[in-house]
């Protein structure tokens, strides 16, 4: 079964700013928790596809998903394979309010149960994935785009 969640947050930056620092992937292990790695691998007029190495702390794995962007309101994701992972979708829906950024970040993860691995580490590993690291990526998202440019 997939663990879903969702969380929406007012950044103070405008739209087209935080919108270059969702798109901006190579950047993200800059200030991702736990991301170590993030680079485009397709990069095509209607999609990108991105491999992620992600550091769990109990496992690091990799994946590589597909990214549909529709500047600037949103991004949406879906997975294309990797360690793990059976399902992974998600999306950015962004609108603006002023000058700031109403951002809803939403994901979908379901995770594989590999041979001799207790069910308490998968629930651990998906947990991790879609609850416990949401409102910490969302939080490195947000206070990235809020870094006033000099």
């Amino acid at each position: 079964m997939a663990n879903a969640a969702t969380q929406e947050v007012l950044i103070d930056a405008p739209l087209e700013r935080f919108w270059k620092i969702v798109t901006d992937y190579a950047r993200y292990p800059e200030f991702v928790p736990g991301l170590h790695g993030c680079r485009v691998v397709k990069d095509a007029s209607d999609e990108k596809h991105v491999e992620y190495e992600l550091d769990l702390g109990i496992r690091k794995i990799r994946y590589v998903l597909r990214h549909v962007e529709d500047p600037p309101r949103k991004l949406s994701w879906s997975l294309v394979g990797g360690d793990l992972m059976k399902v992974s979708n998600g999306s950015w829906e962004l609108s603006a309010e002023g000058e700031k950024t109403r951002a809803r970040y939403s994901v979908e993860i379901q995770v594989s149960k590999p041979p001799f691995v207790p069910q308490a580490v998968i629930d651990r590993v998906s947990d991790e994935l879609s609850r416990v690291s949401l409102p910490r990526n969302l939080q490195a998202f947000k206070a990235r785009a809020e870094v006033k440019p000099r």
